[in-house]
């Protein structure tokens, strides 16, 4: 009697905890009547495919009224529809791009919820369920760009003042405000009248430059201009009998004024100062008179350090191959 009893009390347990299970596991869903703006056949549709999204995850569906409710709204402007699904396990909101997009929307919405990942987690995402709005590349600030030629005159200060002329090419991005500029073979040159000629020679320059770039009026056909940066270059200056080199990093500042930024050929006058990091170095080589037995003694090497920045006044000219 007492074994009949205790497997009576076990069956009803199990099936107590099954019915118990069975309902926590049941969910129903509804339509915000206040928010929704799909029509009655597409809502329909829509709770449909939501249900069937909860049936692959485990979830059983139950009549209105049931402990764990969702509510499922849709808010349309254009192609765009905003999908919001609420209930117990927390609350979701994604955009589809078209109706076609709904089912993806809804895969990823209640995987989101039952697991827990957040929307557009790689956790949730498989082959079946990719969205339009994950299929299209990401949108990016258009920005102008365009290739340029400078063409000017400048100066390399020494231990004389080295007019030279200059040139420079170089590839420009600007938004509205602020822009970037990177430059290659920015260099001014003059190699005097010959070795001994009294003005001497002068190269100086950049390999690459790169800046950034502000513009006071940046909305304007036309703005001024300033901005700084960085270049990596050299100086090489002939003096007399003497010659100066030097190569490193070098500090740049830059002023100018752009015309005709409403068209796709640009014109601008531009003012640039080359503020080296290094010295330029010379070494002078003094060797003694000749001893009697022929020999001679180790020559004496002196070296002089002197700082050359240059500066250079150019116009440029610059051009788009399209312009979207």
């Amino acid at each position: 009697m007492r074994s009949h009893l205790l497997r009576t009390s076990i069956v009803t347990a199990v099936l107590v905890c099954g019915v118990a299970t069975a309902a926590s596991a049941q969910i129903c869903i509804s339509i915000d009547q206040a928010r929704d703006m799909l029509s009655p056949d597409e809502r329909s549709a829509a709770l449909l495919l939501v249900e069937k999204q909860f049936e692959l995850a485990g979830r059983r569906i139950a009549a209105a009224g049931c402990p764990a409710a969702y509510e499922l709204s849709h808010v349309r402007l254009g192609n765009t529809i905003v999908v919001t699904l609420a209930g117990p396990l927390g609350h979701r909101e994604t955009t589809a791009i078209g109706l076609d997009d709904l089912p993806a929307v809804y895969s990823q919405m209640v995987r989101s919820l039952v697991t827990g990942e957040a929307l557009g987690s790689m956790a949730i995402v498989d082959r079946t369920n990719v969205t339009a709005s994950q299929d299209l590349p990401a949108r990016r600030v258009q920005s102008d760009t365009y290739w340029h030629a400078r063409l000017g005159y400048g100066g390399v200060f020494g231990n004389q003042t080295h007019g030279v002329p200059a040139l420079g090419f170089g590839y420009r991005a600007e938004f509205d405000r602020f822009g970037v500029d990177l430059s290659f073979f920015n260099y001014h040159f003059d190699q005097g009248s010959g070795y001994y000629a009294s003005r001497g020679s002068a190269i100086a320059g950049s390999l690459l430059k790169l800046e950034g770039l502000y513009f006071t009026s940046p909305t304007a056909n036309r703005t001024a201009y300033f901005g700084g940066g960085l270049s990596w270059g050299g100086t090489n200056l002939g003096e007399g009998q003497k010659s100066w080199n030097g190569q490193g990093l070098q500090g740049e500042l830059t002023t100018g004024y752009e015309l005709a930024r409403a068209t796709n050929v640009r014109l601008f006058v531009q003012g640039d100062a080359t503020l080296p990091f290094y010295n330029t170095v010379s070494q002078t080589y003094s060797y003694p008179q000749r001893l009697p037995n022929g020999s001679y003694l180790v020559p004496t090497v002196s070296t002089e350090r002197r700082y050359t920045p240059s500066v250079v006044v150019s116009i440029g000219l610059g051009w788009q191959r399209h312009r979207p």
